[in-house]
């Protein structure tokens, strides 16, 4: 005969996983709008909002400079990493971009001068934007789904403090407000940028 306990727990581990997938799926939209929104060379932007005809020589030296175009591919994905993560806001660009006339006629030879350098300053002291964060419970047990892509495990931080947890990666920290008064954290785990926490709810929370 059939465990009729096995069978029902088999459905709430498949419907929790589906659950999983579907959030971790709708946090995955979101990010991938942003991209969308964002879409070209970040430093591009942000050179472009500054001095408007630099832009364009910005966007030209991408197409026919490869040394050029892989230092901005670089410079792009720092950018996007750090924001990506929630722990930093809009950066700061430094640029530094030699010229010279094109066209015909005989020139001097001069000395070979430094490459083209481009350099990220993330501020400090400007508001930071939080990390997506998806949070739902299911009998006993609270969800946190935090999207922070980029990170190796041990640098993440996880701790109860009260009615909150806080997410801690180096001097960043990230709070997260709970729907029910916590016990322990059962569980964690981060995969494809996704950090998973487990939370045992306390019993009798007062709540109906």
């Amino acid at each position: 005969m059939k465990n009729v306990s096995d069978d029902g727990e088999k459905k709430d581990r498949k419907d929790l996983n589906k659950e999983y997938e579907d959030r971790i799926k709708r946090l995955e939209k979101k990010i991938e709008d942003i991209e969308v929104r964002n879409e070209g060379s970040v430093v591009g932007g942000i050179v472009s909002q500054l001095l408007p005809g630099l832009g364009g020589v910005i966007k030209t030296l991408e197409k026919t400079s490869p040394e050029f175009r892989k230092r901005i591919e670089e410079t792009d994905a720092e950018i996007k990493h750090n924001i990506d993560m929630g722990w930093s806001s809009r950066p700061v660009v430094e640029y530094n971009i030699s010229t010279r006339p094109l066209g015909g006629g005989t020139r001097r030879r001069r000395p070979a001068s430094k490459p083209r350098e481009i350099s990220v300053t993330m501020p400090e002291d400007v508001p930071k934007k939080a990390p997506i964060v998806d949070v739902f419970e299911k009998d006993d047990r609270i969800f946190v789904l935090v999207m922070l892509p980029g990170l190796e495990e041990s640098s993440i931080e996880t701790e109860l403090v009260g009615s909150h947890i806080e997410i801690s990666v180096e001097k960043e920290c990230k709070r997260v407000e709970l729907p029910s008064k916590a016990k322990s954290i059962v569980d964690r785990s981060y995969k494809h940028g996704v950090l998973q926490i487990i939370i045992e709810k306390e019993e009798n929370d007062g709540k109906m």
